[in-house]
C-alpha cells in the first residue's frame, strides 16, 4: 500500500496535475476577483465593454495560441538533443505570426470599435501589445509543459493575473476606467513574458542548432488551429454578439453571466492540460493510456458538476455578493450558463484526448458546432436567455456526437 501511494504521488498525472491545478485555480481566483471587482467598479455598461475586449483578444490570438497544443505534443515526443533546435524554430515561427496579427489589430481597430459600439479606438489598440507578449509567453509556457516542467507553465499565468488585478484596480480607482484596466493587462503580459523566457532558457540545454523541418508541426497545427478556433469561438462569440445586439445594460449582464459560467471550465481545465502531455508521451512510447483518459474524464465531470450545483443552490451569493445588486437580474439564467459550460468543458476534453494521440479529424465536429452557434445567435438574440439557450443546445449536441464518436472508436480499437 505504501509503495502504491508513493507511485501515485510520483505519477506525472498526479504530481503535475497538482501543480497545474493549484496554480491555475489560484490564477482563476485572481482573475475572477479581477472581473468581480471590475464589474462593481465599472458597472454593467462599462464592464460589458471590458468583457467584449477580452473576447476580441481571445479570438485574434487563436492562430498562434492554437500552436500551444502542437508545441506540447512535439516537445514531449522528441529527443532531448533536439529540444533547443525545435524550441528556437517554433519561437521564431510564432513571433512572425504575432507581428502580423498585431498589424491586423492596428489596421482594423476602427471597424472593431464600431461593431462593439465603442466611443473611441484606444481600448482596442491596447489589445495589440497584450496579444504580442502573451503569445511569446505562450511558446515558453507550452515548451515547459511539454518538458513536464509544470511550474514554468503555471507561474507566468500567476504573475500576469496578479499584476492585472492589482494595477487594474489602482488604475480604475484613479479614474482611468476601461483604459486603465486594459493598460494593467499590458504591464502584466510584459512581466510574465520576461519570467517565462528566463525559466525556459534554464530548462533547455543549449546545443548546436539543427535545421528543423516544421512541416509536420504546421500540418499538425492545422487541425489544432481548427479545434482552437472552434472552442475559442464557442465561449467568446456569444459575448461579442451580445455586446453587438443587446442593449448596453443587458450586454453587461450577459458578460457577468459568461464570466461566472467560465468557473465551470477553468476549474476543470487543469485536468485536460495535464492529461495531454502524459497521454502524448505514453502514446509515443507504446504504453497504455486509456486509464489516464477515463480518470481525467471522471475528474473533469465531477469538478464541473460541483460548480453547477453551487450555482443552483446559491445563485444570490454567486451573483449578488460577487458582482453586486445591479446584476441580480441574471440569477435565473446562471444555471443554464453553467450547463452550457459543462457541455463545453467535457467536449473540449474529448477533443484534446484525440489530438493527444494524433487523431485530428475529430476537429470537424467542434468547427461545425461553433459555426452553428454563431449563425443561430445572429438570427435569435432577443434576450440574454435566448442567447444562452442557443449556446447550451449547440454544445449539448456537440457532446453527444463526440460521445458516440469516442465510444465507437474505443470499441473499434478493442476489436482490432
Amino acid at each position: 500500500m505504501k509503495q502504491k501511494i508513493i507511485n501515485l504521488v510520483n505519477h506525472p498525472l498526479f504530481s503535475g496535475g497538482a501543480i497545474v491545478f493549484v496554480g491555475n485555480m489560484t490564477a482563476n481566483v485572481i482573475n475572477y476577483g479581477y472581473h468581480l471587482v471590475m464589474g462593481r467598479m465599472l458597472g454593467p455598461v462599462e464592464y460589458g465593454v471590458l468583457a467584449s475586449l477580452y473576447s476580441i483578444l481571445y479570438l485574434v490570438s487563436i492562430v498562434p495560441s492554437s500552436a500551444s497544443v502542437a508545441i506540447v505534443k512535439f516537445i514531449s515526443s522528441i529527443k532531448d538533443s533536439e529540444v533547443y533546435s525545435v524550441y528556437d524554430a517554433i519561437n521564431k515561427f510564432v513571433f512572425r505570426i504575432s507581428v502580423v496579427l498585431v498589424a491586423v489589430i492596428l489596421l482594423t481597430s476602427p471597424v472593431i470599435s464600431k461593431f462593439l459600439h465603442l466611443k473611441n479606438t484606444s481600448p482596442v489598440l491596447l489589445v495589440a501589445p497584450i496579444l504580442f507578449f502573451s503569445l511569446l509567453t505562450l511558446v515558453n509556457q507550452s515548451s515547459s509543459q511539454g518538458l513536464l516542467k509544470f511550474s514554468g507553465y503555471v507561474i507566468p499565468t500567476l504573475i500576469s493575473s496578479f499584476l492585472k488585478f492589482v494595477l487594474g484596480v489602482a488604475f480604475v480607482y484613479l479614474g482611468w476606467s476601461v483604459m486603465g484596466a486594459m493598460f494593467a493587462v499590458v504591464l502584466g503580459a510584459i512581466v510574465s513574458f520576461i519570467y517565462s523566457y528566463k525559466f525556459i532558457t534554464k530548462q533547455i540545454r543549449v546545443t548546436k542548432l539543427k535545421k528543423i523541418d516544421l512541416t509536420p508541426f504546421v500540418k499538425y497545427s492545422g487541425p489544432v488551429l481548427a479545434q482552437a478556433l472552434a472552442f475559442t469561438s464557442i465561449f467568446t462569440i456569444d459575448v461579442v454578439l451580445a455586446k453587438h445586439f443587446l442593449d448596453p445594460f443587458s450586454a453587461g449582464i450577459y458578460a457577468a453571466l459568461s464570466t461566472l459560467g467560465k468557473i465551470v471550465f477553468f476549474a476543470a481545465s487543469p485536468v485536460a492540460a495535464t492529461m495531454f502531455p502524459v497521454i502524448s508521451k505514453r502514446k509515443s512510447l507504446g504504453q497504455g493510456y486509456l486509464k489516464v483518459f477515463f480518470a481525467s474524464l471522471a475528474i473533469t465531470a465531477g469538478i464541473a458538476s460541483s460548480a453547477i450545483l453551487l450555482f443552483w443552490l446559491f445563485p444570490n451569493i454567486a451573483i449578488g455578493v460577487l458582482y453586486g445588486k445591479d446584476y441580480l437580474s441574471a440569477k435565473t439564467d446562471l444555471v443554464w450558463m453553467g450547463f452550457f459550460m459543462l457541455f463545453y468543458t467535457l467536449s473540449n476534453l474529448l477533443v484534446n484526448f484525440y489530438l493527444s494521440i494524433g487523431k485530428v479529424k475529430i476537429v470537424i465536429l467542434p468547427l461545425f458546432s461553433a459555426l452553428t452557434q454563431a449563425i443561430i445567435i445572429w438570427f435569435y438574440h432577443d434576450s440574454v436567455t435566448e442567447i444562452i439557450h442557443v449556446s447550451l443546445f449547440t454544445t449539448l449536441g456537440l457532446l453527444i456526437c463526440l460521445g458516440f464518436y469516442c465510444g465507437y472508436n474505443l470499441l473499434y480499437d478493442e476489436g482490432k
